[in-house]
């Protein structure tokens, strides 16, 4: 999944934990808009767990050149009807993503295929 900021398209790129703390804004800015793309499989919690909402993003660390990771969390919830009772619980992930010259974020989500 590729995501361009046009914020930073004109800038010198300079990699480090100055940038990771504006990436932080600009991903958190934008994440109502890519928020599916965020959530994963949440079948090791039950196959009934729905994603809930409140997508945040936790922290970005920038890792070495131009790649850096991102922490996030949402919510999660279970309705279980027959019984009339629900749970709840907050996920956190990590996705890793390069930041190109033209600001171009690229993340690199881990899908397995069942």
């Amino acid at each position: 999944m590729k995501k361009r900021f046009s914020q930073l398209a004109h800038e010198k790129m300079e990699h480090g934990e100055v940038q990771a703390a504006q990436l932080k804004g600009l991903i958190q800015s934008v994440m109502p808009e890519m928020e599916q793309a965020f959530v994963q499989d949440l079948s090791h919690i039950s196959t009934a767990a729905v994603y809930a909402g409140n997508m945040a993003v936790d922290r970005i660390e920038h890792l070495r050149d131009n790649l850096y990771r991102c922490d996030y969390s949402y919510d999660w919830h279970i309705a279980w009807t027959c019984s009339g009772t629900q749970e709840a619980g907050r996920v956190t992930e990590k996705v890793r993503f390069t930041l190109n010259d033209g600001g171009e974020v690229e993340f690199k989500f881990l899908k397995f295929d069942v």
